[in-house]
């Protein structure tokens, strides 16, 4: 509750919760979240280490905006947002440890390649909420030069209060897919 969100999509808290994990955050690292939307894995990832340098690339003007006031709100200074699509925006930035991609815009193939070519060895967490995003991202990190393919699917649900009663309510089941790139 504590995020500036407005109409742009958040990642879900538990989701939020296992990216640092699937990335393997090191202290003085370069992560992007690609498609960042409000900033919050940004945020949650730049809270973590602020020795870990964030870009948040989002060409969404309202979802910008967002970006920066979650900034400012949470004083994560070592977060940079970078306005612009992928891949094109992710030319001039420093090459990644560890890329979130919360959204590709379509261009999934393309963002691998960039990240490829700026760090070989980089790991990748993509978020699929869509069964064909799955499908693409599982049969793009399930081969070279991608190894080390997990999948996990995270699947919450929340309560509500009915009278004097609580009833969970499911939330829609996301999929995470990590893999690192490798020289061949």
């Amino acid at each position: 509750e504590a995020f500036v969100r407005g109409d742009v999509p958040m990642t879900k808290r538990e989701v939020r919760a296992a990216i640092p994990g699937l990335l393997e955050l090191q202290a003085g690292g370069v992560v992007w979240d690609v498609g960042a939307g409000t900033g919050s894995v940004s945020v949650e990832l730049a809270r973590l280490d602020p020795t870990v340098q964030v870009y948040a690339v989002e060409q969404k003007p309202e979802a910008c905006g967002l970006i920066q006031q979650n900034r400012i709100r949470f004083g994560v200074y070592n977060l940079t947002l970078v306005p612009g699509g992928a891949p094109d925006a992710l030319s001039a930035l420093p090459a990644p440890d560890a890329v979130f991609v919360g959204g590709s815009g379509g261009r999934l193939p393309d963002v691998l390649r960039v990240i490829l070519s700026k760090n070989p060895a980089a790991r990748v967490c993509v978020s699929a909420i869509a069964a064909e995003t799955f499908a693409e991202a599982a049969g793009l990190l399930s081969r070279a030069p991608w190894t080390g393919l997990d999948i996990i699917q995270i699947a919450a649900a929340r309560s509500r209060k009915a009278g004097p009663y609580h009833l969970m309510t499911g939330q829609n089941p996301i999929w995470l897919l990590s893999a690192r790139g490798t020289t061949l």
